[in-house]
């Protein structure tokens, strides 16, 4: 008995740490110094103590707290799905590894050569799972579908299996052992099936929705850039019909030989309004090589915005952007909250200035959003992706945590910031898949 609980609690050990590693390749999760030794204190060895007196149920403890603690870390519900599939696939895996290795070796008669080979074939089976979940798991995040109401969904029905499958791990037959885990193992599978099918399911009334609003998303933006080419066109208008009246408020200062009063009114007022006539031709210019019309649209919405709040927006757009690998709500979501955050960090210093620039290097598309800030403010890089971080008050920094989760989902899309004074950098390098 003793013998029997000691190979018990070793299996149990390394299923523990097949789960972390099952995550660590899924969701990409590393784990610090502290965060190792919090694992080892607060999840290895209180689930090992319950182990011993309640049993299997003691991982509903381990899962708790690793649920928990990833959630802490990340701030995304899915997450939390992700520690119950580990779970799932491992306890399947673990089913058929047993029964192959019995199968196997069960003539040999040897028992510790059994355990070996289940050992093996466990490591083999997660693995393969790992990488196969993480393929369907990037498919999935790459078109956006886990929205709020299909992550709570799943992490329901992940639930839930988890407690049907330990239900029958618990009334397991110790005397017909073998027989008890193949008809585990057929109803795990049955039960892992109609999971699979309630999950596709939502995950396609959800795409369809996503389909939906990606499609109003790019009306939405390109209705926008038409009316920002009619208001520029209408400005056009307006100051070739008034550019005789103009010139004719000079008449007055030439006549009285005010030359210092035509001087300030010249510059101070013909010329900075030609600047800002400028400017916005010049930016509108550049987007001529921007081909995507979704975000086009919503960047010609943003030069309107900077232009209303007297914040020259620079943009720089060489060479043809007719593609980006990223989908396009993404896309606009990033390039929006580094347009929003900009625009308001200029406005609260004199002479404040936003520039963007898109950057086509071989096959990665490199965007730099770089913003003038108040120097007055000191910035830590490292702080500034945390929620709930924001130099603007309470109740606000939740633009760039969002935008570091998204970064982070997508594994080709890479987010550099820097500050180089007076401005403060952000880098978005977009890889092809």
């Amino acid at each position: 008995m003793e013998n029997l609980t000691i190979e018990i609690l070793l299996v149990n050990i390394i299923q523990y740490f097949m789960m972390l590693f099952f995550l660590y390749i899924c969701i990409r999760l590393e784990f610090s110094k502290k965060q190792f030794l919090f694992i080892i204190l607060f999840l290895f060895l209180p689930t090992g103590i319950l182990f011993i007196f309640i049993g299997p149920i003691s991982i509903l403890y381990y899962l708790s707290i690793l649920a928990i603690m990833i959630y802490r870390e990340t701030k995304v519900v899915m997450n939390i799905l992700h520690v119950f599939m580990a779970l799932i696939f491992l306890v399947i895996g673990d089913n058929i590894s047993y029964i192959i290795a019995f199968r196997l070796l069960n003539e040999v008669g040897n028992e510790k050569l059994i355990v070996i080979g289940y050992f093996l074939f466990l490591i083999v089976f997660a693995i393969i799972f790992a990488f196969c979940y993480k393929r369907i798991l990037k498919y999935l995040i790459d078109r956006w579908v886990f929205n709020s109401y299909v992550s709570y969904i799943s992490v329901f029905l992940g639930v839930a299996t988890v407690v049907f499958m330990y239900i029958n791990i618990m009334a397991i037959d110790h005397d017909n052992f073998y027989e008890s885990v193949q008809n585990n193992l057929a109803m795990f599978l049955i039960y892992f099936v109609l999971l699979t099918i309630s999950i596709f399911v939502v995950l396609y009334l959800a795409f369809k929705q996503y389909k939906m609003k990606q499609r109003e998303q790019e009306m939405k933006n390109f209705e926008s850039y038409v009316a920002s080419i009619e208001q520029i066109n209408q400005d056009m208008r307006k100051f070739k019909h008034d550019y005789v009246n103009i010139l004719s408020t000079l008449r007055t200062f030439i006549d009285d030989k005010n030359y210092e009063g035509l001087h300030t009114y010249f510059y101070d007022h013909i010329l900075e309004a030609n600047h800002h006539e400028q400017l916005n031709q010049q930016g509108m210019m550049m987007l001529n090589n921007l081909k995507i019309n979704s975000l086009k649209g919503l960047v010609t919405t943003k030069i309107l915005q900077a232009q209303s709040h007297h914040v020259p927006l620079y943009i720089e757009i060489v060479e043809e952007i007719t593609d980006i690998d990223v989908d396009p709500i993404f896309l606009n979501r990033m390039v929006g909250i580094l347009l929003d955050n900009a625009i308001e960090a200029a406005r609260g210093v004199e002479n404040g200035e936003v520039r963007m620039a898109f950057i086509r290097i071989d096959e990665v598309i490199l965007l730099v959003v770089s913003n003038t800030f108040d120097k007055k403010i000191a910035i830590k890089v490292h702080e500034i992706y945390q929620e709930g971080f924001s130099t603007k008050g309470e109740n606000r920094g939740l633009g760039l945590a969002n935008l570091r989760q998204m970064t982070n989902d997508l594994h080709n899309v890479n987010l550099n910031t820097k500050i180089s004074s007076p401005y403060f950098i952000q880098e978005v390098e977009f890889q092809k898949k």
